[in-house]
């Protein structure tokens, strides 16, 4: 009889074992593959063998990482939805070790509407000022390259982004609690622009010399300020930028706050469009970053939008919009603006060499297109003065003022041509862009009750963690006082693993999507 015993337990030890293997082996297939046809036979073969979602929890939560050969700059390039390729590069420190979680900031560069992308993008990366500080902070930083059509603010730059992101966690052991945002110009809008409508796979966003509503008017999109409850952010602007000045963006910090953004705001004064603050700030970022990791599941969340596309926080999707009246409660922190910056309305070409300054591309409704200039036109003159370096055009600038007139003087096809006109009078415009209803969302829970305050909420998607759920206990949603939902949650494996290959994230591992249609 003890032999027997023996034996059956023998038998059943070495099946666990069989099936751990089997089942470790199949994990790591599946999330190395990139076919979609691979993958779902895959997710099939897991399925079979009917493992539990602790266990595969387990498995995703200890991916091991191969040793990469290549440190310091790294260039590679992804395949964007238009169908281009565009280029991105990893700078990796010297110190990282694929045992370890590794801390992941993202650097989004300016003058996103160039139309070309950046030409040598590893001479760039080798001269941006973060560099040293990610060697030994141990960061590994990505730099993503966009371009007209592509920038940080429509879909192709967005998923483009967010797709490097999970390639990145792919081929490298990242900390997902510990992944940032940053850039400088347009990469701070755009940073702004995440923060608003994609911050999920932040910790927080530290935007440099950046306007809040560019990615809303320049993309038409909708975006919203109360969105900025969810993460923090520490702002720098600084008070001589002929773009941004302080002057103009503290009240819309103000405004942010007043939303329930939790920002850090300081100012560098004396200093215009420039990083030249680098070498201060920049410690004093990582010492942010370094503080401040992703709140992995928070019981609050506050949420607006008008498309499910920009609709996801964490473990919640607002998924449609019901137009109909407006709650009392309900708030729209926006602003009107006077756009009386003096601008020609172009982008310089970086890479031009020679007489004056190359407009790479000229921007509709602008002093340069309404005098007629065209993309390609090098402008040598303004009035009498030789263009000789931006701050030529910059010191112009500061003469005049909205409706002015001025001249300049370009070069188009060898020849010269004087181009008179006035610089475009004051015009009202608002922070944000505003011509469709909108959906409100202001989640909390706490022991098995999701209670939602909500305007003009449609249809929404709440995700469910084990860490925020006791699974053997009904959960109850409740939209507005009302019940929604009465039930008990059993956890979906598939939805796990798909889930994972879409985000890439080890912390995130949620295990139920509810699905709420109304």
């Amino acid at each position: 009889m003890r032999k027997s015993v023996c034996a059956f337990l023998a038998f059943l030890f070495l099946s666990v074992s069989l099936f751990s293997e089997d089942l470790e082996t199949i994990v790591r297939q599946l999330i190395t593959s990139e076919k979609a046809k691979e993958q779902d036979r895959l997710i099939e073969d897991i399925l079979k063998l009917k493992p539990s979602a602790d266990t595969i929890s387990t498995l995703l939560e200890n991916i091991t990482f191969d040793e990469q050969g290549e440190k310091d700059i790294v260039l590679s390039e992804n395949l964007c939805i238009d169908g281009r390729k565009r280029s991105f590069c990893w700078y990796i420190p010297e110190n990282y070790d694929p045992r370890k979680r590794t801390p992941l900031l993202v650097y989004l560069h300016g003058g996103v509407s160039r139309k070309e992308l950046i030409e040598d993008p590893e001479k760039y990366v080798q001269e941006s000022p973060f560099l040293p500080y990610a060697e030994s902070e141990g960061y590994i930083v990505l730099f993503p390259f966009g371009q007209e059509g592509a920038t940080w603010w429509n879909s192709v730059g967005v998923e483009n982004i967010k797709s490097q992101i999970r390639i990145t966690k792919r081929d490298f052991n990242i900390d997902d609690n510990r992944v940032y945002m940053t850039g400088f110009s347009d990469g701070a809008s755009g940073s702004f622009f995440f923060a608003m409508c994609h911050p999920s796979d932040f910790a927080a966003f530290l935007p440099l010399n950046g306007h809040p509503g560019v990615g809303s008017l320049d993309g038409g999109i909708q975006t919203y300020f109360v969105n900025l409850f969810n993460r923090p952010l520490s702002v720098i602007n600084t008070d001589e930028d002929a773009l941004y000045p302080d002057k103009k963006i503290s009240p819309m910090i103000a405004l942010a706050r007043k939303a329930g953004g939790d920002i850090l705001y300081r100012i560098y004064t004396g200093i215009g469009h420039s990083f030249e603050y680098a070498e201060q700030e920049i410690p004093k970022m990582m010492k942010f970053m370094n503080t401040h990791p992703r709140q992995v599941n928070p019981s609050f969340i506050k949420w607006e939008t008008v498309k499910n596309r920009h609709g996801r926080c964490m473990w919640l999707s607002v998924d449609s919009v019901i137009p109909g009246d407006i709650p009392e409660w309900y708030t729209d922190h926006n602003m009107e603006l006077i756009d009386d910056r003096i601008v020609f309305g172009f982008y310089p070409d970086e890479t031009h060499e020679g007489e004056g300054i190359r407009m790479s591309k000229v921007i509709d409704s602008t002093f340069a297109e309404l005098v007629g200039a065209k993309d390609g036109n090098i402008i040598i003159k303004v009035e009498n003065d030789t263009v000789t370096s931006m701050q030529v055009l910059n010191d112009y600038k500061a003469t005049k003022k909205r409706g002015d007139p001025a001249e300049i003087t370009v070069l188009r096809d060898n020849k010269k041509i004087v181009l008179k006109g006035h610089f475009p009078p004051p015009k009202k415009y608002n922070l944000f862009t505003r011509d469709r209803p909108s959906a409100r969302a202001e989640v909390s829970f706490s022991a098995n009750n999701f209670d939602i305050k909500s305007s003009q909420l449609g249809g929404f998607t709440i995700y469910i963690h084990p860490d925020m759920v006791q699974l053997d206990q009904p959960l109850l949603i409740h939209v507005n006082e009302e019940l929604c939902y009465d039930d008990r949650i059993n956890p979906d494996i598939e939805f796990l693993l798909r889930n994972f290959l879409e985000n890439r994230d080890r912390e995130l591992l949620y295990v139920k999507e509810i699905i709420i249609i109304r």
